[in-house]
């Protein structure tokens, strides 16, 4: 059942591309600069559009610059907007493909060396993902998120930055923390240890893991814990 279904979302891809294909409507690409994001077009096409190739869910551009750094943002009228504007863009079929049954479309540069390896066999990748699930979230922990949780603090309660806690001193104090997931795994932890006699909290257990960090992850939970905590009179 599961080739079948693999089999199925590989040709609902290549139809949808084999048709944007043969419509031979021009892709301008995006870029920061221009006022209204596109590239200008004329009868004879522009030379810097992207062309993107796909296949079984991987997409490769030509290296223009087609996508931006912006993450975790929702295109669910991108397909709209480009049939407005005369066009399918390779965003729009990615869309497309994964909202009848595709969970993931990767689209990534064409032009830099073993960017395929890159993407599937490294936790970021270094493209573009499109996905009809929840690749990055923030949540509160459960018990299942132990694990990762002492993964992520391990190092810094070796190294003296936080104070070390037993596994049963986390479970028990697990309804206090936020993690946040990343494709499956705890890659940031924070908690907030509430003393509601005193009106007050403490702030602990802030770990991000070492390759996620500079990502803004622990700003991302302490802002969260404090605004969950906001009546709180000191934290």
């Amino acid at each position: 059942m599961l080739i079948r279904k693999l089999a199925k979302q590989s040709e609902i891809a290549a139809n949808y591309v084999k048709v944007v294909g043969e419509e031979a409507i021009p892709s301008p690409c995006y870029i920061d600069s221009h006022e209204d994001g596109n590239l200008p077009w004329d009868e004879k096409g522009y030379k810097g559009r992207c062309n993107a190739m796909f296949q079984n869910g991987v997409g490769f551009d030509n290296g223009n610059g087609l996508w931006s750094g912006k993450q975790g943002f929702a295109i669910g009228g991108e397909e709209r907007l480009s049939r407005l504007n005369g066009y399918l863009s390779e965003l729009a079929a990615a869309a497309y493909v994964c909202r009848v049954g595709v969970q993931r479309v990767h689209i990534i540069d064409g032009t830099l060396g073993g960017s395929l390896l890159l993407e599937l066999f490294t936790r970021d990748g270094v493209g573009t993902m499109v996905a009809s699930d929840v690749y990055e979230g923030t949540r509160s922990a459960r018990a299942a998120d132990l694990p990762g949780i002492r993964r992520v603090i391990q190092p810094l309660e070796e190294s003296g930055a936080l104070i070390r806690r037993t596994n049963e001193e986390l479970l028990k104090q697990l309804d206090s923390f936020m993690v946040v997931e990343r494709d499956g795994s705890i890659i940031a932890c924070a908690a907030l240890i509430p003393f509601f006699d005193n009106n007050c909290g403490e702030v602990a257990s802030i770990a991000v893991s070492p390759e996620c960090r500079g990502q803004g992850q622990g700003d991302k939970l302490l802002g969260m814990l404090l605004c969950a905590y906001c009546s709180f009179k000191r934290i």
